[in-house]
């Protein structure tokens, strides 16, 4: 026969329980400190999305932005061995919280619904909006919100903050069209299934560079449910908050020295990367908005 002591610490343990279940799903994280990673090496989820993180086709080597500033901080953190896995950006927090990989290195914004799944760094780099339009914008496209005037379609890919701005700034349903990969919008766009595709300046611009007839507009910030500017700031993704505590304090030190700046400027060819040492995680999720700049 059960004492009542034993009853309640029963009680207690299946509270425990059903606490660990509900922070694990709000990314409240993997056990364990980064010897494991030391030990056995990391997987790392990236989107092929150029320039941010991607398989080059020539080599096959994984470089962008996000994997080359993750080899010098792991590089100081001892964890030596190192495997890629490309998925869908749309997978990447879904696989994440899978086990499929350890972190996420694909240039992800940091924003607050993202921030309830899982663990992010501080951010190292801010960018701002596009979209790559037909040479002439027959469509006289200037933002998302000039989409709504028009019956122009807008492609964007599934599982990125575009579906948000698309719907934010009113574009009708039947005017937007989702696509899984990120470079699916660019074909529809090229084969005429779709009048504009929606990215960062950076993205954009790539493929306004070497897709012939057409052009990339130029950059502005998306705007927020009740109208706020938003500019878009990329981190990297954990469950481990061992491993994310420690990724962000070499990644600070290294934006102290400039070391992440240099690397972040020299891949984007901008200097999109200043305003980001200035700023935290919890000042991005924390805004009213998504924008958290220095300059206000």
């Amino acid at each position: 026969m059960k004492t009542r002591k034993n009853k309640t610490r029963l009680r207690l343990l299946s509270v425990l329980a059903v606490l660990s279940l509900v922070l694990a799903a709000c990314g409240g994280g993997e056990e364990g400190g980064i010897e494991q990673y030391q030990e056995n090496g990391i997987t790392i989820g990236i989107a092929n999305e150029i320039p941010y993180g991607y398989e080059d086709e020539a080599t096959g080597e994984v470089t962008g932005e996000a994997p080359e500033v993750a080899r010098g901080v792991l590089d100081e953190l001892g964890i030596e061995a190192r495997e890629f896995v490309v998925v869908e950006f749309g997978a990447l927090i879904g696989g994440l919280q899978a086990g499929n990989f350890d972190m996420i290195a694909a240039g992800m914004y940091i924003n607050p619904d993202r921030a309830q799944q899982i663990l992010f760094s501080d951010p190292d780099y801010c960018v701002l909006e596009s979209m790559l339009v037909p040479e002439g914008n027959p469509a006289g496209l200037t933002n998302y919100n000039s989409v709504a005037d028009t019956d122009a379609s807008l492609a964007v890919a599934s599982g990125t903050v575009n579906v948000d701005y698309a719907h934010w700034a009113g574009i009708p349903e039947d005017q937007i069209v989702e696509f899984a990969g990120i470079e699916d919008q660019y074909d529809a766009l090229a084969a005429g299934r779709v009048d504009a595709v929606s990215g960062t300046i950076l993205t954009v611009q790539q493929h306004a560079n070497s897709m012939d007839g057409f052009e990339a507009l130029p950059a502005f910030p998306a705007l927020d449910e009740e109208g706020n500017p938003i500019l878009g700031c990329g981190g990297y993704g954990f469950l481990n908050e061992d491993l994310r505590n420690e990724f962000n304090r070499v990644l600070n030190e290294k934006q102290e020295t400039g070391e992440v700046q240099q690397i972040v400027n020299d891949i984007f060819g901008a200097p999109l990367a200043d305003d980001a040492a200035e700023l935290t995680v919890e000042e991005i999720t924390g805004c009213e908005s998504v924008m958290c700049p220095s300059d206000g």
